[in-house]
């Protein structure tokens, strides 16, 4: 019976040793798989964390894939200038007023260059925005078929002292038509009696996003025929103030191409629907936007009726 007893005691020593072996075996295979399996991922996330190649033109490119974006979005742009902007004292005691908007090319290390402004206001005002704009850290660079490139951007930046300030005079071209006046939609009161913003925390939106703002300009566009006879082509920048209620006021011409362009652009932005108001701490405030618009003829012009009669 003992000599059974010990048997059997042998015997599952020899099992649970067998199994502990297997058990171990079964444990590292498993860690050496997971070991191998975080050496590939951490070199997956290594290429895939690796920015694009730097493009060897140094063209500028208008219309990226991936447009320059400051560093931590417009948000933190809009907080930057609010920090670092201080306004002229001269520029107070004459109540100096009005929208600055400079363009400039994001370079590919995203440092920005070629300052050109494109709606002044009073010098002061000037200098003060482009002291702004030098400061700025550099910007995220624009993307073009996969690789990193320069590309022009802007920043408008209107100054303004307090509700009771007198608006400032600004190089904003008239409409020319009382018709297109109407779709300007300008209310002095709206600039005289309230704070117009630039820099706040929420931007104004349209309803329906970016794309549906492209589409609906697109759309609503009717090409100036006279302009089209001419092959009279290129981008104008608009401005108008979305209201704390989102409504669209005060549509102008910042930097106009011709006036029968000019005009139409005032003409689509008129039909505009409300936009989602812009917000700065917290409550809905009136914000003034800027907005380019691009004619572009896609076919021949048409020859003028004079040409036609020469023929």
């Amino acid at each position: 019976m003992n000599r059974l007893f010990y048997y059997l005691c042998g015997t599952i020593k020899n099992i649970i040793h067998s199994i502990s072996y297997m058990i171990i075996r079964k444990f590292l295979l498993v860690l050496a798989i997971c070991f191998l399996a975080g050496i590939f991922a951490t070199r997956q996330s290594s290429i895939m964390a690796q920015e694009p190649p730097l493009s060897a033109s140094d063209l500028v490119i208008e219309d990226p894939d991936v447009i320059p974006m400051y560093t931590g979005g417009s948000g933190e742009m809009h907080r930057f200038i609010a920090n670092t902007l201080r306004y002229p004292p001269d520029a107070v005691a004459r109540d100096a007023q009005g929208l600055v908007v400079y363009t400039f090319v994001v370079e590919k290390d995203g440092t920005l260059s070629n300052f050109n402004m494109i709606h002044p206001a009073d010098s002061l005002l000037n200098e003060e925005a482009l002291r702004i704009l030098q400061q700025m850290p550099p910007w995220r660079p624009a993307r073009f078929k996969g690789e990193i490139v320069r590309s022009e951007s802007y920043v408008p930046m209107y100054f303004k002292l307090n509700k009771n300030a007198r608006a400032a005079t600004t190089a904003t071209r008239p409409s020319s038509s009382a018709t297109v006046r109407a779709y300007a939609k300008t209310d002095k009161e709206i600039i005289e009696n309230n704070d117009i913003y630039t820099i706040v925390d929420k931007m104004p939106e349209y309803s329906n996003g970016e794309t549906s703002l492209g589409q609906f300009i697109s759309h609503n566009i009717r090409y100036p025929r006279e302009a089209r006879q001419e092959g009279i082509e290129g981008r104008i920048l608009c401005s108008f103030i979305v209201t704390a209620d989102g409504s669209i006021t005060n549509i102008e011409v910042v930097d106009g191409l011709h006036p029968l362009l000019d005009d139409e652009a005032i003409r689509v932005l008129g039909l505009m629907p409300g936009w989602i108001p812009g917000e700065n701490g917290g409550e809905k405030v009136n914000v003034k936007c800027l907005l380019p618009i691009d004619f572009t003829i896609d076919e021949e012009p048409i020859p003028p009726l004079t040409s036609m009669i020469k023929r």
